[in-house]
């Protein structure tokens, strides 16, 4: 069919293309041509491509008659999207039927609503059928003509697992995977139709075109006289595998990814690293500080065998049993132990014996030496007396020693008292020797947050 008395369009504009992977359009821009294209209805002349049916698709080219580029039959100034070729088609034309009656009555009208929309198909077979299951974006691009009194909605993409053949000039059945819902009636620039679908592993060909199946509706966009055609521009066709979802752009998609919504890297199964160390932040103890796999991804300093997060003394080598603090030397220890018996109390009552004084200044000059220190302080009676009253006293005397404590220098919260009573002795309570055991008060170095 010829379209000499249609006009054309210019400029390019489009939406982000998807572009993932190989297109498996070949020749998807018209660029290639077995044959120099001269004229009209040459769309065969395109390597690869044909009609679906009847109708007679056009390749438009720079030195070609009517249909040129950038100028030609129906319009002038419209390059092509990409490369230097499109095509174009007919995708609705209002067909109109002689009306007899107005052979006989001046108010009837000359022409009625034809039945057979005449409409034009370019098909191309895929460089490799797709996969069952597999997700596939089909994107192309197409411009109403300037010279079209038509636009309709509808344009789309048929993947078929044959090629159509229709021996007539009018629109297919068939629905396609991807078409706009929406008219296209752009005249200034290129649209990109596009549309993600799942394949069922049959397709083989793609067929572009407009498709009543997908609820096409023409709108009138008359300018001048009515040549009651839409006629479009296409360019730019592609269909790709449809790119795996990968919500923080690591390049790592998200069902491989172990943090998909944290940019990470590939060598930890797309999680972060802030500290370079090898060890994920999620598993790292110490995400913000380079440190050894042994150690949850902490550090040691001092190199004591104890990560710096649990070390109490992280710059200087300790042990263990002391959160990684040296152990306590040997005068702390003689100190601790005349403590054990060297801080006395009233007769019955909590108050400290001045004697005792300088045993309890020793203690607070190696709290004030070892910062790190936190001080345990237990009180202990003898048989003697009360159960309860003995109880009581024994926290008591705690108390006083810590009060001491503080009053000289030691902070609160690195001290702790308890009393224990008499259920906690260390020699006969049946002898006095045994009973001035018992009564005791015991210091012991420990650790807390």
């Amino acid at each position: 069919m010829k379209k000499l008395n249609l006009l054309a369009a210019t400029a390019i504009a489009s939406l982000p293309a998807f572009a993932q992977g190989p297109n498996l359009v070949k020749n998807a821009g018209f660029e290639e041509l077995n044959k120099p294209v001269t004229t009209w209805d040459q769309l065969k002349r395109a390597t690869g491509w044909s009609n679906a049916n009847i109708g007679t698709s056009d390749v438009f080219d720079k030195l070609a008659c009517y249909v040129s580029v950038p100028d030609n039959a129906l319009g002038t100034g419209t390059p092509a999207f990409e490369g230097e070729r499109y095509a174009g088609f007919v995708a609705y034309k209002e067909d109109m039927r002689q009306n007899w009656k107005s052979m006989f009555w001046a108010d009837e009208p000359h022409r009625n609503p034809g039945y057979q929309h005449y409409a034009e198909y370019l098909q191309t077979e895929l460089s490799a059928p797709l996969t069952a299951g597999q997700q596939y974006d089909v994107s192309f691009r197409v411009k109403l003509s300037k010279g079209s009194d038509r636009a309709v909605s509808g344009l789309g993409g048929y993947l078929s697992p044959v090629a159509l053949a229709y021996k007539h000039p009018h629109h297919v059945n068939e629905k396609p995977q991807v078409s706009t819902a929406t008219v296209v009636n752009d005249k200034q620039n290129w649209t990109e139709v596009k549309g993600t679908f799942t394949a069922d592993g049959t397709e083989k060909f793609l067929i572009l075109g407009a498709f009543p199946s997908a609820g096409m509706e023409k709108a009138n966009v008359k300018e001048g006289a009515d040549n009651q055609h839409a006629y479009y521009y296409i360019d730019g066709i592609s269909v790709n595998i449809h790119p795996e979802e990968d919500r923080d752009k690591d390049g790592i998609i998200d069902k491989e990814d172990n943090c998909p919504d944290i940019a990470g890297l590939a060598a930890l199964k797309g999680c972060p690293d802030k500290d370079g160390d090898g060890i994920a932040d999620a598993l790292d103890a110490c995400p913000d500080k380079a440190g050894l796999a042994e150690f949850k991804g902490c550090p040691d300093s001092d190199g004591d065998g104890i990560a710096d997060n649990v070390d109490r003394c992280p710059n200087e080598k300790g042990v263990a049993s002391m959160k990684g603090c040296p152990e306590i030397n040997e005068k702390t220890k003689q100190l601790f132990a005349r403590a054990l018996t060297g801080v006395k109390f009233e007769t019955a009552k909590s108050i400290i014996k001045k004697e005792s004084f300088v045993i309890l200044n020793d203690v607070v000059k190696v709290m004030q030496e070892n910062p790190t220190y936190n001080l345990e302080i237990h009180g202990h009676t003898d048989s003697q007396g009360d159960d309860a009253k003995n109880q009581k006293l024994s926290d008591d005397r705690a108390a006083s020693v810590k009060k001491y404590l503080v009053e000289h220098g030691v902070a609160d919260g690195r001290l702790r008292s308890a009393g224990h009573g008499e259920t906690q002795p260390v020699a006969d309570n049946a002898t006095a020797a045994g009973r001035a055991q018992n009564r005791r008060v015991e210091f012991k170095v420990t650790f807390w947050e």
